[in-house]
């Protein structure tokens, strides 16, 4: 089952513990505070294990924060919208009544309602979110999961499995920017709901068999042969890396089967939902079950305009765009703890940014970055917590700011990656991961 949450006092702490501990500010911990946090707590319970695995789930486009997880019942009409706030599992704690089956484990989430950014462009909010990093004309950022595929490559164990997962495909910044192409995610392609499936470049194509794809790559080797002498690159390197990959995946029966949803229950996939995001979530926790580290599930909705609701934005998410976020979510939650994978897997639920207070004349909300709600759950996050919070309009955070950077911190530190590390740019520069940001105390 999912852990509930638990109070300092329980874990053996106090004000004095904590104030010894050093340098916690007013908003995250660092490394070495958390380090001395368990040390100090001296019971096995507090000394939580770093997560071995994340599920990033995407909402491309940017959901309303209002019409989702941040109601304002007693806003103006023109702000507060046509949804209804339903209670949840957490006394005191509503959400839009559009999500009546994530209500009912709300008290297994935490829920962030002060999520900020100056950012409010698609392509600019994404980098800000899913690197930690404000975009930069001199530089692209890697992403969290590109980030987590390259510390966990030298570790023992890997498997033929990519570290890196993105289902159907990666969003707009989920790449390695100034890493190395090999840390770019693996795109899955397709609709999984479909009996047609078939993963991408990792099926052979029709009448090429085992042997043939065999004696290709000799052939390939054999050409890099002759060019031994030429020094390497990184995109070299990057190729290589991609291919050796790719020959793994496809002689592999174990990673083969990994994606084969058909091999599931019926029932199990209808609880999911037999449509592309509820058989997403299912082949997310297939892969995680299989050894992948990192999967980014990027939801575009039935539409291409996915959560980017500019015009029409309540029926939209009334009738396409939240009954199957509702139950496969819900379904993912439930069958990763059922399994026992909950307490070593992070997931994160987010958008680019939150959509206007104000109304638009097409009935729809436009860009907000100042103010987005997200869900986090497992990895030790505690259950029906509810951080920060936003003016009567959902304008503001008027308490607890957590910014990308701060998010990145926290990734980062329940993946037991230091946010302090430092990659190499291109350019010979020591980067940290993380600049500015602290991971909430309360969720560490």
């Amino acid at each position: 089952m999912f852990t509930p949450r638990e109070s300092t006092d329980r874990r053996g702490l106090h004000r004095r513990d904590l104030l010894r501990a050093g340098s916690l500010g007013l908003l995250g911990l660092g490394l070495v505070d958390l380090l001395r946090l368990r040390s100090l707590a001296g019971s096995p319970s507090a000394a939580t294990p770093p997560a071995r695995n994340c599920i990033l789930i995407w909402l491309a486009g940017g959901p309303s924060h209002i019409d989702t997880f941040d109601p304002k019942p007693d806003a103006p009409a023109d702000v507060r919208g046509e949804f209804k706030p339903i209670a949840t599992s957490v006394p005191g704690v509503s959400i839009g009544e559009i999500f009546p089956e994530l209500a009912k484990v709300m008290d297994r989430l935490t829920l962030i309602r002060s999520m900020t950014s100056p950012e409010a462009d698609h392509d600019r909010a994404s980098h800000h979110k899913l690197t930690g990093y404000r975009p930069s004309p001199a530089l692209v950022y890697p992403s969290h999961g590109s980030v987590v595929a390259r510390v966990r490559e030298s570790l023992p164990g890997g498997g033929v499995m990519p570290p890196y997962v993105a289902i159907p495909d990666g969003p707009a910044a989920s790449g390695a920017g100034y890493l190395s192409p090999a840390y770019d995610p693996f795109t899955v392609g397709g609709d999984p709901s479909l009996d047609t499936f078939r993963v991408q470049n990792l099926t052979p194509p029709d009448r090429l068999t085992l042997d043939r794809l065999l004696r290709r790559r000799a052939m390939v080797q054999a050409l890099d042969d002759f060019s031994r002498d030429v020094p390497p690159t990184t995109l070299t390197t990057s190729r290589d890396r991609f291919a050796e990959r790719a020959y793994s995946l496809m002689t592999s029966n174990a990673a083969q089967a990994a994606f084969r949803l058909a091999d599931e229950k019926p029932e199990t996939r209808d609880r999911y939902g037999r449509n592309p995001f509820g058989q997403s979530c299912l082949l997310a926790r297939r892969l995680i079950e299989a050894g992948v580290t990192f999967v980014t599930l990027n939801d575009r909705g039935a539409g291409p305009l996915g959560w980017d609701t500019h015009q029409q934005n309540f029926p939209t998410l009334k009738d396409t765009l939240a009954p199957p976020l509702d139950r496969g979510v819900t379904a993912l939650l439930g069958d990763l703890s059922d399994r026992g994978l909950l307490k070593d897997t992070l997931v994160v639920m987010m958008g680019e940014f939150g959509r206007t207070p104000k109304i638009n004349p097409n009935a729809g909300r436009d860009h907000h970055g100042r103010a987005s709600s997200l869900i986090l759950a497992g990895a030790g996050i505690p259950g029906g917590l509810v951080l920060g919070k936003t003016d009567a309009r959902g304008d503001l955070p008027v308490d607890r700011p957590i910014t990308p950077a701060d998010l990145s911190a926290l990734i980062y530190l329940k993946l037991g990656i230091d946010p302090e590390r430092k990659f190499e740019a291109p350019d010979g520069r020591p980067i940290r991961l993380v600049e500015n940001g602290q991971a909430p105390r309360e969720l560490l």
